[in-house]
């Protein structure tokens, strides 16, 4: 089996983010030839010590968390294995580490997520292209995966603390409460396309760091440009019910 895997060559991008994103540890123990299923176990849930009320919202964010993540996770890895690796993995493997059938890992992902693997492949990958069909991934995620992306990263989060900066003169450090928001809507887990600030971004940067603002018009362009948008794909799901085993 690690053979296979060496001879698959995964794209350090792909197996990059794929990293950033497991959260989950898995028991080499478990016995494949009998059919028995991989078990997990979260490596990090960051609880309180107690047993109060906080304790139990704490672990329903943690659930969600997992869920969230490893709907993100299954879906770029059968994207990237069934409809852009070549060779291809071996997709009964798969299934069978997901507990499903091999046809139905076609239902883990629509042609949203093929395209954000095939940018994520590019030279010069756009993050809110690659981020946008997935629940859970952030900027952060990208960290370390490549120099084109980690420059990216740094250009993205000075915009985001501008637009902050911006959101703040205007309205007041207590905008977000005020205004219903958990966070401030710069924060990554608030508006995770960043492209989605454009008018306030635009506004923002001409008034703070105007020298940033073609970086950020050229990938609104780029952003409007892309040739699959939500609305062009059927969704599909991407939890697929255990089968009883």
């Amino acid at each position: 089996m690690g053979k296979n895997l060496n001879q698959l060559q995964i794209p350090a991008p792909v197996a990059g983010l794929l990293a950033n994103l497991t959260r989950v540890q898995t028991d080499p123990a478990a016995d494949f030839e009998r059919s028995v299923p991989p078990r997990w176990t979260p490596t990090a849930t960051d609880l309180p010590e107690d047993t109060t009320e906080e304790w139990l919202q704490r672990v329903a964010g943690v659930s969600t968390e997992l869920a969230d993540r490893s709907a993100d996770v299954r879906a770029l890895l059968t994207a990237y294995s069934q409809a852009v690796a070549d060779p291809r993995p071996e997709l009964s493997m798969l299934a069978k580490w997901q507990r499903v059938s091999p046809s139905a890992l076609r239902h883990r992902y629509n042609e949203q997520h093929v395209q954000s693997v095939r940018e994520l492949l590019k030279p010069e990958p756009l993050i809110d292209i690659v981020l946008e069909p997935f629940i859970a991934v952030v900027d952060s995620d990208f960290k370390g995966i490549s120099p084109e992306l980690d420059e990216q990263l740094s250009l993205r989060a000075r915009m985001r603390s501008i637009v902050s900066e911006e959101f703040v003169a205007l309205f007041g450090e207590n905008a977000p409460k005020q205004m219903g928001f958990v966070r401030n809507p710069a924060d990554e887990r608030i508006t995770r396309p960043i492209d989605d600030l454009s008018g306030f971004m635009s506004t923002a940067l001409k008034r703070r760091e105007p020298e940033l603002l073609p970086v950020f018009d050229a990938w609104h362009r780029r952003f409007e440009a892309r040739p699959i948008k939500p609305e062009d794909v059927k969704a599909k799901a991407t939890r697929v019910r255990r089968s009883g085993a």
